[in-house]
């Protein structure tokens, strides 16, 4: 992909690259690493791009890859650190503004903050179709996966976020009926 190309892609998907990265991982500064790891990947592999999925579809399969990986990785060096993290006072120097705090915070508070807490594929699923307004079908592609799994993963997904939000004394009812409000999209 020259770079030409390459510019004009991040110009064209970068912002909706990096709402799915923000709503993924739930704060600014992760969001903006995975949203600029998913372009350097785009840079060079970009010739890998067969065309076979629309090239945004191909993005956020890059972009879940990259997010995956991230957890696995600070999965595993959380259970290592955290003895030191919980002993060790907080670095004045690297503490965010103000307004980066209040942005986690009402991250924390939504919605998405209990989506956060479903497995991944169904956490995925969520954020391609409700955050990202992806269609069933290209939600599939990107997660390289059946229709139905898709279908699936998203019927799981809004019943296991029920149940959060019950657990939590919050209204489920905010959540889209499935399958009748998502009717036209799970055909």
């Amino acid at each position: 992909m020259g770079l030409l190309d390459l510019d004009e892609t991040a110009r064209q998907h970068f912002a909706r690259i990096h709402r799915a990265a923000l709503v993924l991982c739930g704060n600014p500064w992760d969001a903006d690493d995975l949203a600029q790891e998913t372009f350097l990947v785009l840079s060079r592999q970009g010739s890998s791009f067969q065309g076979r999925s629309s090239l945004y579809t191909w993005l956020y399969g890059i972009l879940l890859n990259l997010d995956r990986r991230q957890r696995r990785r600070f999965g595993m060096r959380r259970r290592k650190l955290r003895v030191l993290w919980d002993n060790q006072p907080a670095d004045v120097g690297t503490t965010p503004g103000a307004d980066a705090a209040a942005e986690v915070s009402e991250w924390k508070k939504s919605l998405w903050a209990r989506v956060a807490k479903l497995p991944d594929g169904q956490r995925q699923a969520l954020v391609l179709r409700f955050s990202e307004g992806l269609r069933y079908e290209e939600i599939a592609e990107v997660l390289e996966c059946p229709l139905g799994t898709v279908k699936s993963r998203i019927f799981h997904g809004l019943a296991g976020l029920r149940r959060i939000l019950e657990e939590e004394g919050e209204d489920a009812r905010q959540l889209p009926a499935y399958p009748g409000e998502d009717l036209s999209h799970a055909v």
